[in-house]
């Protein structure tokens, strides 16, 4: 009877290992959790002449690097610079806007931010009034 409860103790470490086996082999080790403080930013008012900038931060809470792939606009008026190197645990990535304005008017635009997140596309918007 005592083999009978060694085997028994056995299989079932042996089970529960394949079983956590598995489970960790369908979670993606690559995919970094961030967090985002500010997904918005109205500007108010900008005149044509002028331009309006904004720097969004991006933070990674995870022990996975976060990296950004791409990064793309709704429209031509807006620029973007950002961070191109990996982000580690508890450091910051920014999107530095640059909206140069080419129409008056009210404006809300977007901005994708593409990296190794889950879902992998962030948005970001600006608004503001154009005026003359």
């Amino acid at each position: 009877m005592n083999n009978y409860y060694k085997t028994l103790f056995l299989l079932t470490i042996l089970i529960v290992q394949s079983c956590k086996n598995a489970s960790e082999s369908l979670e993606n080790p690559k995919i970094a959790t961030i967090e985002i403080l500010e997904k918005e930013f109205d500007f108010g008012q900008v005149s044509m002449e002028d331009s309006a900038s904004f720097t969004f931060s991006i933070k990674n809470i995870s022990k996975i690097p976060f990296k950004i792939s791409k990064v793309g606009t709704s429209c031509g008026c807006t620029t973007t610079e950002y961070t191109k190197d990996s982000i580690n645990l508890n450091e910051v990535a920014t999107v530095k806007l640059l909206f140069k304005p080419n129409q008056i008017g009210h404006i809300e635009k977007s901005i994708v931010v593409e990296g190794n997140t889950d879902p992998p596309f962030n948005v970001f918007y600006i608004k503001g009034d154009v005026v003359e």
